[in-house]
């Protein structure tokens, strides 16, 4: 039976969801951890849900949080977030908290990081500027395994309705009547593909810094789909 351990933060996010359901699937992990700010009703007992409505202070309970793979699925809106302070805070400030938090712990293994495909620190867009600076951040911590999926837009169910995205979401199926192969990985790709994709490098384990594209993770879905 498979000893591996897992910590999941943003479990309650779109990609987050996706994966813990996915995990739950699959027997890889016989201890997956959840880092939320409010309780979870999860009926698994594989599950333990730790509460910590802020997670600033998740230094604080680092031993607790002590896994071999770390995913972070962490993110928000400027306008869920109310301010670009806020904002960087959880998309930024956090996963590289985190991160610490991981490298310290004695079983790490490997930070896995959903951040986006136009990740640049030097980008004009605030968005991708934050995401880059998150990337570099990452880099400069020389993590034993670091696996960093950008993809591309996010299809799917959302808690929170984002309008310019319904409206990509929907030129999205257009273009992908005209897309062929991999190709179509490009423009768009299903959350719950991203989340797949992250369990299956995740048990590969392998070390070093690993960067995945949206076009990466339809690959691996499809060829070594779990």
């Amino acid at each position: 039976m498979s000893t591996h351990t897992a910590l999941i933060v943003g479990a309650t996010g779109l990609v987050g969801k996706h994966l813990l359901d996915h995990m739950l699937t699959k027997t890889y992990y016989s201890k997956i951890k959840v880092l939320s700010r409010r309780p979870l009703e999860i009926d698994d007992p594989r599950v333990e849900v730790i509460v910590l409505p802020d997670f600033s202070e998740m230094n604080s309970i680092s031993a607790q949080l002590a896994v071999e793979d770390y995913y972070c699925l962490l993110g928000t809106t400027i306008k869920l977030a109310g301010s670009k302070e806020n904002f960087k805070k959880v998309d930024l400030e956090y996963p590289l908290m985190l991160a610490e938090i991981a490298q310290k712990a004695p079983e790490f293994r490997q930070y896995l990081v959903v951040t986006a495909a136009g990740s640049n620190a030097d980008s004009p867009l605030f968005y991708n500027e934050e995401k880059g600076q998150l990337e570099e951040g990452l880099k400069q911590l020389h993590l034993k395994g670091l696996k960093i999926f950008r993809p591309s837009l996010l299809l799917g169910e959302r808690d929170h309705f984002r309008l310019a995205e319904e409206i990509a979401k929907g030129i999205s199926k257009i273009f992908s009547f005209f897309m062929v192969g991999l190709k179509r990985g490009l423009w768009s790709i299903n959350a719950s593909d991203v989340a797949k994709a992250m369990h299956i490098v995740a048990s590969e384990g392998k070390e070093g810094i690993r960067v995945y594209s949206s076009n990466d993770m339809f690959k691996i879905v499809n060829t070594q789909g779990l």
